[in-house]
């Protein structure tokens, strides 16, 4: 495990240049430089030598003033727990689309789109603003409290909630029309608590009377809507059935809005645009829906189809269209609340939504594209909780490391693609293969896993280590389309965190090419500077990869694919190739066909300390305020380039010869799929290695640099901590060797100096080739 010393040696010393010049070699004294040739010691889960932003910790929401009792809201969407006299309940992010009525918008991901159709006519809504985030029911001896937690807050008059209460647990009694205008029913209503920024009004459902007024606590830096309601004017006992549904507030503050039509309502439907409480397993990745409704043509669906559940909302809509929520309600057992119970956080195996707490402050809400078609490129889901898809297998036992594997999504879709649209592809890839899986949502549909999308990538690793037991010697990271760019956008500026990679119909471009230099990027910015991932396969060399592309695919051209294998096969390098004749890209995507693919991943664990390491990477992928970017490979470390804007490259080529160096020699073998295939017959390419003898073993290490300002070396990893060092660079470039044994010796031209005990040193090292003996 690397160590982050940062006191370093204060003598300078001199060593010899051999070829284009002579480099003076100066040991640097500077505390940061430790800093940024230092790899992270990580966390269980996370290799050592992602970037920052995979191990910096999660910032902690605000506790809304009034609260007394805990945070303990579970992380899981759809589920509760009890702790210290509350009940804490999280629900689904970017859910509050309403009744299934009249489309009136394309949605932001144009292939995910929502059941529901309601759009917000404020635009102080941010097109999010009854989104209900979490719900709590608090008791002490004085008092029950309600607790509402807002995705988004920009105007606190914008939403109003309302608590249903059904206080005998009989649907016989009390009232099923809700009141505050709602337009929902669910039998058995007695009280209703109606809140807006304004206040809350404690009715009688029955007769719609106001028994009490009450005293809205708005924490606009929490989100929170809080009502503290006295128990001598709401006496509880006993089990509750509770429910809460939100919409937006009318012009008196208290009662709901009607949803007009243009706003995506038909006449008469309810003026709610989300209903919580609403479990997991309610609201399934695919769901079936119940047909209440009759034909459901008008949404291109018909009664009993089974479709995609992309924002964990179909359930709800399909409530909502009939008016019914009765099936969404939480029961409060009043003396469990008050002896303080405590149950576990929910952690269910199969299919879930998760959400962490963003580090990142981009606003408040949800922004449309202002791109063309393929989006612009940047964050559209702004919000400080982000969500994200997890499949966690049954046989999944926390006192095991499990493996990971990423399935990141496509363009235009999110973190639900592969639960909405592939099942089979789950199972397979998760289940069958005792792996949990996740997919980000990235900010939005068209991030093409750059900046932002990035940062959401090694937010959600960070989130997945802190709750599960990950083994990190076993991630393979996977997706289709925009997805399977990423496959090879991270794989490649990452090689080493990985076991395989898997792109499906994954460009080798970001956008649509045809070859390397003929197409078009995906928008402009680091999408053009630092899409092209072809130069970037010769970081492959430890990394196989398993890809599958079909020829007909109008999206990602196939010619672009076969360049991209040839620059494979020209490098040597293991991959496994389908290629599918009869396959497109958007017909291929639902198929649910990528058995004979998933079955190449095995459970490949990744190579640590090869004794070659190639690594070229874009500078200009290097963001400190996002603590993303090229960190190195294996033990080459701390890297930076001389030019780091625009495409331009570096470089470093370097071989430890006292670890394995094997002669291997390359076998490329052709066959076709049985028919029918998977989803059709397909021409599969094998190139693997047939490993030779090793070399033998020298205290020798070389090094190639091409545009390196600086780079570390950690040594210890290299197995070289005497024996001769050579360095061929094309500039000025600081070194830093890592993890040298206290008091060795460095030698050049006569002069010398020694490593101080923290086994650090840094050298300016000048352009042509230089020589360093170490004893």
């Amino acid at each position: 495990m690397l160590h982050r010393r940062t006191a370093l040696l204060t003598a300078t010393a001199v060593v010899v240049g051999v070829g284009a010049a002579t480099a003076t070699a100066a040991v640097q004294a500077a505390p940061h430089a430790a800093r940024e040739v230092g790899v992270h010691p990580g966390l269980q889960g996370i290799p050592s030598g992602a970037p920052p932003a995979a191990y910096q910790a999660e910032p902690r929401l605000p506790v809304p003033h009034g609260w007394p009792f805990g945070e303990q809201f579970p992380r899981t969407s759809g589920t509760g727990r009890l702790a210290g006299g509350a009940t804490f309940w999280s629900d689904f992010l970017y859910d509050d689309h309403g009744a299934r009525g009249a489309i009136v918008d394309t949605p932001i991901a144009t292939l995910a789109p929502s059941d529901g159709t309601y759009v917000y006519a404020n635009p102080k809504a941010r097109n999010n603003g009854a989104d209900i985030f979490r719900a709590a029911v608090g008791l002490d001896r004085h008092a029950s409290y309600w607790r509402v937690d807002w995705n988004t807050l920009v105007d606190p008059r914008v939403p109003i909630a309302e608590w249903a209460l059904d206080t005998d647990t009989d649907t016989r009694t009390g009232a099923a029309t809700w009141p505050a205008g709602a337009g929902v029913r669910s039998p058995g209503i007695d009280r209703a608590l109606v809140v807006s920024a304004n206040g809350a009004r404690l009715v009688d459902a029955a007769d719609g009377k106001t028994l009490a007024r009450l005293h809205t606590t708005v924490d606009r830096n929490a989100r929170t809507f809080l009502v503290r309601v006295p128990r001598s004017v709401l006496p509880v006992s006993g089990i509750w059935q509770v429910r809460l549904a939100a919409g937006v507030a009318d012009d008196s503050d208290t009662a709901f809005a009607a949803v007009a039509t243009q706003d995506g309502a038909l006449p008469g439907q309810p003026a709610v645009y989300n209903v919580t409480f609403r479990s997991y397993l309610q609201e399934p990745p695919v769901y079936k829906p119940s047909g209440d409704q009759g034909e459901l043509e008008g949404n291109g669906l018909a009664r009993g189809v089974r479709y995609g559940n992309f924002w964990m909302e179909d359930h709800q809509a399909d409530a909502l269209t009939s008016g019914d929520v009765s099936a969404f309600a939480l029961p409060v057992t009043w003396s469990r609340l008050a002896a303080g119970d405590t149950t576990p956080e929910p952690l269910p195996s199969g299919y879930t939504n998760r959400w962490y707490v963003s580090s990142l402050h981009l606003g408040q809400g949800v922004v449309h594209d202002s791109g063309s078609g393929s989006g612009d490129l940047r964050p559209n889901f702004l919000g400080r909780v982000q969500p994200y898809a997890v499949y966690v297998p049954t046989s999944y036992d926390p006192r095991t490391r499990t493996p990971l594997t990423w399935i990141l999504h496509s363009l235009s879709v999110m973190h639900n693609q592969y639960g909405a649209l592939d099942p089979s592809m789950i199972q397979q890839e998760c289940e069958d293969r005792h792996s949990i899986c996740a997919t980000t949502l990235g900010y939005g549909p068209d991030g093409w896993y750059f900046d932002e999308a990035e940062r959401d990538f090694w937010a959600v690793w960070h989130a997945l280590a802190t709750t599960y037991s990950l083994d990190p010697e076993r991630t393979v990271i996977s997706g289709y389309s925009m997805g399977g760019f990423a496959s090879y956008k991270l794989g490649l500026e990452y090689p080493d965190l990985f076991a395989k990679a898997m792109p499906l119909a994954g460009p080798p471009g970001c956008g649509l090419r045809v070859l390397e230099g003929v197409g078009g990027g995906g928008g402009p910015g680091r999408c053009t500077e630092a899409g092209d991932t072809t130069p970037m396969v010769v970081n492959a060399r430890w990394l196989p990869y398993v890809m599958a592309d079909g020829v007909a695919d109008e999206l990602v051209p196939v010619t672009s694919v076969l360049q991209q294998i040839q620059t494979f096969d020209r490098l040597g390098y293991r991959y496994h190739f389908e290629l599918y004749p009869a396959e497109d890209h958007l017909v291929y995507a639902t198929q649910d066909g990528f058995s004979h693919a998933i079955a190449q991943l095995g459970t490949t664990t990744r190579v640590r300390n090869p004794g070659h390491v190639t690594y070229r990477w874009y500078p200009v992928l290097r963001d400190p305020k996002l603590g993303i970017g090229p960190t190195g490979a294996y033990w080459v470390r701390g890297l930076r380039g001389r030019v780091s804007t625009g495409s331009a490259l570096a470089s470093v080529d370097a071989t430890s010869y006292e670890l394995a160096n094997p002669r291997v020699m390359q076998v490329n073998t052709q066959r076709n799929v049985d028919v029918p295939g998977d989803p059709t017959p397909a021409l599969v390419t094998d190139n693997t290695w047939k490993v030779g003898a090793d070399q033998p073993r020298r205290p020798v290490l070389t090094v190639r640099a091409s545009n390196v300002a600086a780079l570390g070396l950690d040594m210890r990893r290299a197995r070289i901590t005497s024996g001769r060092l050579v360095v061929t660079t094309d500039g000025p470039t600081r070194l830093t060797l890592l993890h040298l044994p206290p008091e060795t010796l460095i030698r050049g031209s006569g002069h010398a100096t020694r490593v101080a005990e923290q086994g650090q040193v840094t050298l300016t090292l000048g352009k042509g080739r230089t020589t360093i003996s170490l004893r």
